[in-house]
């Protein structure tokens, strides 16, 4: 079995929240290979590698480290804005299109909001309660192409697909007569 690497992206600022998705990635099996800033060169050298440049926005930063990360899959943190959340997987997708990105979410998210990031190219989400999840699975599906909603939100997706799908007939069949 291949190792699948993840990077945890926009989680650094809150030092508390990082460090059980670290953990919970390094005990979860010899198939995740968490990324992270450091080489072995150097305290500088990694000291700058970690640095936010303050001429790039939030979406350029983030799109550096993960194109100098290279991992399969990107674990977001949802506390920005939904809007910067957007940008930023606009953004992989045109930079970065081998790499997937899964939210870390709020349980208090606005289901129009990840619609809204799903629609942007997020693979799936999870939780902040990640204890109870077999993360090795979630990460192992997203890595096969797959996506990782809950059943209610693929029921509303669904929805809306055959609500797009409609339309769309719809108003092909108007415009043919």
């Amino acid at each position: 079995m291949h190792s699948i690497t993840v990077a945890i992206v926009d989680i650094g600022q809150d030092q508390q929240r990082q460090m059980p998705i670290n953990d919970l990635l390094r005990h979860n099996g010899d198939q995740i290979e968490l990324l992270v800033d450091l080489s072995s060169d150097g305290a500088q050298s990694t000291e700058r590698r970690c640095t936010v440049r303050d001429d790039l926005s939030f979406v350029e930063n983030a799109i550096a480290r993960i194109r100098r990360l290279n991992p399969q899959i990107v674990l977001m943190n949802t506390g920005q804005t939904i809007q910067e959340c957007c940008d930023l997987l606009l953004a992989l997708q045109d930079q970065c299109p081998d790499t997937q990105a899964l939210l870390v979410i709020d349980e208090d998210i606005e289901e129009n909001d990840l619609i809204k990031a799903l629609a942007c190219g997020a693979r799936g989400f999870v939780t902040e309660n990640l204890e109870s999840l077999d993360f090795s699975k979630v990460v192992t599906a997203i890595d096969r192409g797959e996506a990782w909603v809950s059943r209610s939100m693929t029921a509303k997706l669904m929805h809306q697909i055959v609500a797009g799908a409609r339309d769309f007939a719809e108003a092909n069949v108007d415009s043919a007569g």
